[in-house]
């Protein structure tokens, strides 16, 4: 299981120009990866994120969903994401991949 201390936001790739970003949406973005990969309750199910999806790696954030879609894709493990609300009519998203194989049985089932 992944430590949560091992969680920086310093490694996740942006797929955006971050710097011309207002320095609130930024913030907004940096607390939205850490309320995400923090979470004790994954999504209400009981099961802290590290758990629900083992190993996460590659964390980006992407300012379309299409090219989430067609960069993530592209990688041998699963990925799933969460979306920003709107910020100035633009929604971010934050992407990772995770090791399926070892993912709780509740991922298997319930695909969101």
């Amino acid at each position: 299981m992944t430590n949560e201390k091992e969680f920086k936001f310093k490694d996740v790739e942006l797929a955006v120009n971050f710097k011309k970003l207002p320095m609130y949406d930024q913030e907004y973005i940096r607390t939205m990866f850490y309320e995400t990969v923090l979470d004790r309750s994954f999504r209400h199910t009981g099961i802290g994120f590290s758990e629900y999806f083992p190993e996460a790696t590659n964390f980006t954030v992407f300012s379309s969903e299409e090219s989430m879609h067609n960069t993530m894709s592209e990688y041998a493990n699963p990925y799933r994401y969460t979306a920003s609300h709107l910020l100035h009519g633009k929604k971010y998203f934050l992407a990772w991949t995770f090791n399926y194989d070892k993912a709780n049985a509740v991922e298997r089932i319930k695909e969101f």
